[in-house]
C-alpha cells in the first residue's frame, strides 16, 4: 500500500488507487499519515476539520470519518486514549521515504551520493501537501511547515549541485523558492553563485541589486553579510583560490549518528565546535566525515591542520601553522607574526571557509586562530576538552566507545561480513576485547587480513593486548603508543593518580577513594581528577563518580611500579568506612574490635543512616571488588562488615560463599579470630536463608572461638543468635527459656541495643506461642531502650510492625492499624512488605476487603521486587486470606503453593498459619473434608510446638466443620480467653453458640 500526503491525498495498492471518499475523510487521513509514528488526539483531527466552529457532534464525525477509514484501508488505524495512529510500516507514506531519503543524503559523505538521493527525495512531491484539504489550522500547521522542509532540502541539494559544478541547474531548481518566499537570501545567495561559477558574472551582480531593492522595499533593511560578501568578491574581479585540505572520507564510516548530526547543526551555524575523546576514539574520523557533509556550505573551501598536539615532536605553534594557512588561501604571508595573523583575520572575514584544526593539545593553539566573524565555521579535535574554548562560544561534543553494534559493523567493514556472520560470539568477544575502541578496532581488523584463525587472534588478545593491538611495522598503528602519548603529557602527580587508578578493583571511584590512592586530600584528588577527566583518561560518568575505559585502566595498571604503587591506602579506606556504614544500618551488629596490626584509621564519617545508605549503593560493587583482591586478616575484617548488608543489600549466598574463602584463608594461617568472626558471618548467612541447623552449628562454633580469643560481647551475640535460630525449629518452650537466660546476661550490661534486640526476638517467640500480652511488655520495653539509647530510627519500621501483630493477636484492630501505620511510615525497601501482609490481615478483620486485598498485592509486589523469599510467600497466602474477588481455585492453589514453599523450609509458625487460612479458605468454599484435613494438621502442629493461638483457631474451624463436636469450640474458648486473643475468642464463642 501506498498513503501519498505531498499533493493530494491518494491511497494506492499494487498500482490501483483505492478511492477515500470526501474532503473530511481525506483530511483526516492526510493528518495521520502526516504524523506517522505519533497519535493523533482527536481534539486536533476536530480542528483540522471546523478550526474553531465545530458542531456538537464534531467527536461523533469524527469517530465515524476513522471507522469508514478503517474499512477501506483494512483495519490499518490504531487507537487508544491519546488518539488515532496510522498503524502502516513508514515506508508506505511518502512523506516519511522523503525524510529517510533526505537523512540518506545528509549522512552520505559524498555530494554526488547526496545529491542522487536529494533528488529521488525531491520527486516524490506531486503539488502542495495535503492539497486542497482542511482549514487554515492545516495551513498553518501542517502544511507550510511541510513546504519549508521541502525549501529546506532544496537548498541543500542545490548546495551540492554547485560542489559538483552542475551550475546550470540551479536557477530553475531555486525558482520555486525564489517565487514563494522572495525575502529568503540562501536561495539568492545560491544562484548568485552558480552563475558566477558558470562565468556569468553580469547577471549574478544583477539578481544582488535586484534582491538589495526587494529588501530596502519590503524590509527597509540592506542585504544580509553573506550577500554582501558573496557581491564583494565578484566586484573584485577574480576567483578565489578555493583550498580544499580534508584528507579522504572514510568510506565505510560506522555510527556516531547523533554525534554527526550536531556536528552538521553546529558547523552549519557557523559556529564552533569541539570533538573531544579518548586517545583512538575516532576523533579526527568523525571530523573528516562530518567535514566533507558540511563543504558545500562553505564555497570558499576548507582548511585542514594537524596541530601535532599528542604526535611525535613537539606540538605545532600559531606561529607555524600561520604561513600555511595563508598560503592555502592563496595570500602571500608577511614577515611579522602579528602581521600574518591580521591579513589571516581579515582573509577569513571575507569568505566562507571550514577550518579544520586537528588534534590540539591546549588551548592557546587553537584560540588565536579562530575567525573573527561568523562566516566561517571551525572543527576542533583533540584528547582534552578544551573548555576555555567557551568563552568564543564553541560547543563540546564527547565521543565515547563504539556500542557492540557499531562494533560489529566497523569489524564487518574491515574484514567482510562473511567472517562475522561465520562467528558472531567470537567477533563479540574480539570487540570486547579491544573495549570497543575505534583504533583498537581497525588495528585488530588489520591484523585479521589474510588470517583464517579467529580464535587463535583472540587467544593472542588474551595473552597480551597490548603487542597484539599493534600493526607490525607501523609504530603510529598500536594502541599503546596513543595512550602513551596522553600519559606524557600528564603533570608528575596526575601521572601518579593516573597509573595508581589503575589499581581500582571496581567498577568505579569517587574522589574519595582516589585520594586514598593518590595519598592526597579529597580536595586536591577532585582536582587532579578534573585534568584526567578534561584528557579523557578518565570519565566521570555520573556525579562524583568516575572510572576507566577498560584498556586505559588496562594500560594504568601497566605504568604501576612494584614497592610504589600499592593499594593499601584503598583498602584502608574500604574497611573503616564499612565499619562506620555498619552501625548506622544495622544497629544491633557488633564486630571485632580492631587492634594495632590492622590498617591506621583513613575512611569516611556519616551523619546518620541515610549517608551511610547512599555511601552503600554506590560503593557496593566496589566493595566486593576490593573484598576479591584482598588477602590476610583484611579479607575476613571486610567481609564481617557484610552481615550488616545482608537486608537490603548482598545476597546472603554472596556473603556465604566470601566468608567461606576467608575462613579458609583464617584457618590456614590460625587466626582464631578471623575463624570466629567468618562462623559468626556464616551463621547469619545461612539463618538469613533459613538454614537454621548449618547455623547452629556455625553459631556454637563461633560462641566457643570467641570465648577463646576473649571477647565477651561477640559470644553473648552468637549465644543470643543460638537461641533464636532454635526458635524457628518449632521449639518454642526451649526458645523462651533460652531468651530469659540470655536477656540477663545482657542486663549485666549497660542498656544497649543487644538487649533491645534479644526483647524484640523474644516478643517475636510469644506471639508465635500465642501469649501476646507477655509480647507486647517485652516489645514495648525493647522500644523504650532504643529510644533511650538514641539509635537510628532504621529499627522502628520492623518494630512498630511486631506491636501491630501483638495488637492483632490480642484483638484490638485499630490499635494495630495505627502501629502498621507507624511501621509503614518509616519502613523502606524489603521492610514494607510484612508489614504490608500484616496491615492486610487488620483491614479484613475490620470488614474492609477492597483495602486489604490492595494491600496484600502490594505486599507480593515488593517482596517479589526485593527477592524476599519468605515474604514473598507470606504475603502470597495473606492475599488468597483476604481477597475474596479471587475464585476458589486460585485461593487454593495459591495457598497449596506457600505450603509446598514452606516444606522445604523451616517454617512452623508460618506453615501452620497457611494451613489454617487453607482450611478457612476450603470451608468458604464447601470443600469440608478437605478443610477438616488441613484443620487437623494444623491442630497438631500447634499442639507439638506450644503455638496456642494457632491451636485455638484449628479448633474453632474444626468446631464449624463438626457441629457434634461442641468440645472443641469449648476448648478454643478457654484457650483464647486465657491468652487474651479477644477477636478469636468472640469466633469461638459464636460457633459454640451456632
Amino acid at each position: 500500500m501506498d498513503i501519498r500526503v505531498l499533493g493530494p491525498v491518494e491511497v494506492c495498492d499494487d498500482g490501483a488507487r483505492i478511492p477515500i471518499e470526501g474532503a473530511q475523510q481525506q483530511c483526516v487521513l492526510g493528518l495521520l499519515a502526516s504524523h506517522h509514528g505519533v497519535y493523533v488526539p482527536v481534539d486536533r483531527l476536530i480542528e483540522a476539520l471546523w478550526e474553531d466552529d465545530p458542531p456538537k457532534t464534531a467527536k461523533t464525525i469524527v469517530q465515524l470519518k476513522v471507522s469508514q477509514l478503517r474499512k477501506t484501508l483494512g483495519g490499518r488505524i490504531a487507537s487508544t486514549t491519546a488518539g488515532y495512529a496510522l498503524d502502516v510500516p513508514a515506508e508506505e507514506v511518502d512523506l516519511a521515504r522523503f525524510r529517510r531519503l533526505a537523512a540518506e543524503g545528509r549522512a552520505a559523505g559524498r555530494p554526488e551520493l547526496a545529491a542522487d538521493a536529494w533528488q529521488r527525495a525531491l520527486a516524490l512531491w506531486r503539488g502542495q501537501p495535503l492539497q486542497g484539504l482542511g482549514t487554515a489550522w492545516v495551513e498553518q500547521r501542517v502544511r507550510v511547515p511541510l513546504l519549508r522542509e521541502r525549501w529546506d532540502l532544496i537548498e541543500e541539494h542545490a548546495a551540492a549541485l554547485i560542489e559538483l559544478g552542475r551550475h546550470r541547474e540551479i536557477p530553475a531548481l531555486l525558482q520555486e523558492i525564489r517565487d514563494e518566499e522572495p525575502l529568503r537570501e540562501t536561495p539568492h545567495a545560491l544562484v548568485m553563485t552558480a552563475l558566477w561559477h558558470d562565468g556569468r558574472t553580469a547577471e549574478a551582480l544583477e539578481l544582488f541589486h535586484d534582491v538589495q531593492r526587494l529588501l530596502a522595499t519590503e524590509l527597509g533593511v540592506d542585504p544580509g553579510p553573506r550577500l554582501r560578501d558573496l557581491h564583494q568578491r565578484i566586484v573584485e574581479g577574480h576567483r578565489p583560490v578555493v583550498p580544499r585540505q580534508l584528507p579522504r572520507d572514510v568510506a565505510g564510516f560506522v555510527g556516531r549518528r547523533a554525534e554527526a548530526e550536531r556536528l552538521r547543526t553546529l558547523l552549519r551555524g557557523g559556529r564552533i565546535a569541539v570533538v573531544a575523546g579518548v586517545a583512538g576514539v575516532g576523533k579526527s574520523t568523525l571530523a573528516t566525515h562530518v567535514g566533507h557533509q558540511v563543504a558545500a556550505d562553505y564555497p570558499d573551501g576548507q582548511l585542514h591542520v594537524d596541530l601535532n598536539g599528542y604526535g611525535q615532536g613537539e606540538p605545532l605553534t600559531v606561529a607555524r601553522v600561520l604561513p600555511r594557512l595563508l598560503g592555502a588561501l592563496g595570500v602571500p604571508a608577511p614577515n611579522g607574526a602579528a602581521e600574518q595573523l591580521d591579513l589571516y583575520r581579515s582573509t577569513m572575514a571575507t569568505r566562507r571557509v571550514l577550518l579544520v584544526l586537528d588534534n590540539a593539545a591546549h588551548v592557546e593553539q587553537v584560540r588565536p586562530l579562530l575567525p573573527g566573524g561568523s562566516s566561517c565555521a571551525v572543527l576542533v579535535t583533540s584528547r582534552d576538552t578544551l573548555r576555555g574554548l567557551a568563552l568564543q562560544g564553541a560547543q563540546i561534543v564527547r565521543l565515547s566507545t563504539l556500542t557492540p553494534d557499531e562494533s560489529r559493523d566497523l569489524l564487518a567493514d574491515l574484514v567482510g561480513d562473511d567472517l562475522v556472520r561465520a562467528a558472531p560470539e567470537a567477533v563479540a568477544e574480539l570487540a570486547e576485547l579491544c573495549g570497543h575502541l575505534p583504533l583498537a578496532l581497525a588495528i585488530a581488523g588489520a591484523n585479521l587480513i589474510g588470517r583464517a584463525g579467529l580464535r587463535d587472534y583472540i587467544k593472542e588478545l588474551h595473552a597480551d593486548r597490548w603487542s597484539t593491538l599493534a600493526v607490525e611495522g607501523d609504530d603510529e598503528a598500536a594502541v599503546a603508543t596513543a595512550f602513551a602519548r596522553s600519559y606524557a603529557a600528564l603533570s608528575p602527580d596526575a601521572r601518579r593518580l593516573f597509573r595508581r587508578l589503575g589499581l581500582v578493583p571496581g567498577c568505579d571511584f569517587s574522589a574519595q577513594s582516589a585520594a586514598r590512592l593518590a595519598g592526597v586530600d579529597p580536595a586536591a584528588a577532585r582536582r587532579l581528577l578534573s585534568g584526567l577527566v578534561s584528557a579523557h583518561l578518565v570519565e566521570e560518568h555520573a556525579s562524583g563518580r568516575y572510572r576507566l575505559h577498560d584498556l586505559v585502566g588496562l594500560y594504568a595498571r601497566e605504568q604501576c611500579t612494584p614497592g610504589e604503587d600499592d593499594p593499601a591506602g584503598l583498602h584502608a579506606y574500604y574497611l573503616h568506612t564499612a565499619r562506620a556504614a555498619a552501625p548506622l544500618l544495622a544497629p544491633s551488629i557488633d564486630l571485632l574490635p580492631l587492634t594495632a596490626d590492622d590498617p591506621p584509621r583513613d575512611g569516611e564519617e556519616f551523619d546518620g543512616a541515610e549517608a551511610a545508605q547512599a555511601w552503600f549503593r554506590a560503593e557496593q560493587h566496589n566493595l566486593l571488588a576490593v573484598i576479591d583482591n584482598a588477602r590476610g586478616p583484611l579479607c575476613w575484617r571486610l567481609v564481617e562488615t557484610l552481615r550488616a548488608f545482608m537486608y537490603g543489600g548482598y545476597h546472603p549466598e554472596v556473603v556465604m560463599s566470601l566468608a567461606a574463602r576467608a575462613l579458609s584463608e583464617a584457618e590456614r594461617a590460625d587466626d582464631r579470630a578471623g575463624q570466629a568472626s567468618m562462623h559468626h558471618t556464616l551463621a547469619n548467612a545461612r539463618f538469613v536463608l533459613n538454614e537454621p541447623r548449618p547455623a547452629i552449628r556455625h553459631c556454637q562454633i563461633a560462641a566457643e572461638l570467641y570465648e577463646e580469643v576473649g571477647w565477651r560481647t561477640g559470644t553473648l551475640v552468637t549465644l543470643t543468635n543460638l537461641v533464636v535460630i532454635s526458635a524457628n525449629l518449632g521449639d518454642l518452650q526451649q526458645s523462651t527459656a533460652g531468651h530469659e537466660h540470655i536477656i540477663k546476661l545482657w542486663e549485666s550490661f549497660e542498656p544497649s541495643t543487644k538487649l533491645a534486640a534479644t526483647l524484640e526476638n523474644y516478643a517475636i517467640k510469644l506471639l508465635w506461642a500465642g501469649r501476646p500480652r507477655e509480647a507486647l511488655v517485652r516489645q514495648l520495653r525493647s522500644i523504650r531502650i532504643r529510644l533511650d539509647l538514641g539509635e537510628p530510627p532504621v529499627w522502628k519500621a520492623r518494630a512498630y510492625s511486631v506491636i501491630g501483630d501483638i495488637h492483632l493477636a490480642l484483638g484490638d484492630v485499630e490499635a494495630a492499624l495505627e502501629a502498621f501505620g507507624e511501621g509503614l511510615s518509616t519502613a523502606e525497601d524489603g521492610r514494607l512488605a510484612g508489614t504490608l501482609s500484616s496491615a492486610a490481615l487488620a483491614h479484613h478483620l475490620k470488614g474492609d476487603c477492597a483495602r486489604a486485598a490492595d494491600l496484600a498485592r502490594q505486599a507480593v509486589h515488593v517482596a517479589r521486587a526485593r527477592g524476599l523469599g519468605s515474604e514473598y510467600e507470606e504475603a502470597r497466602g495473606t492475599l488468597a486470606r483476604v481477597d475474596t474477588s479471587l475464585d476458589l481455585a486460585e485461593r487454593v492453589r495459591l495457598l497449596e503453593g506457600v505450603l509446598a514453599a514452606y516444606q522445604e523450609r523451616t517454617y512452623p509458625h508460618l506453615d501452620t498459619r497457611a494451613r489454617v487460612w487453607l482450611a478457612e479458605v476450603l470451608l468458604e468454599g464447601g470443600r469440608r473434608e478437605a478443610a477438616a484435613a488441613h484443620a487437623r494438621q494444623a491442630r497438631d502442629a500447634a499442639i507439638r510446638y506450644g503455638m496456642r493461638r494457632l491451636e485455638g483457631q484449628a479448633l474453632t474451624l474444626l468446631a464449624r466443620i463438626h457441629p457434634d463436636r461442641r468440645d472443641y469450640a469449648k476448648r478454643a474458648v478457654e484457650l483464647h480467653r486465657e491468652f487474651g486473643h479477644r477477636l478469636d475468642e468472640a469466633a469461638a464463642l459464636a460457633v459454640l453458640a451456632s
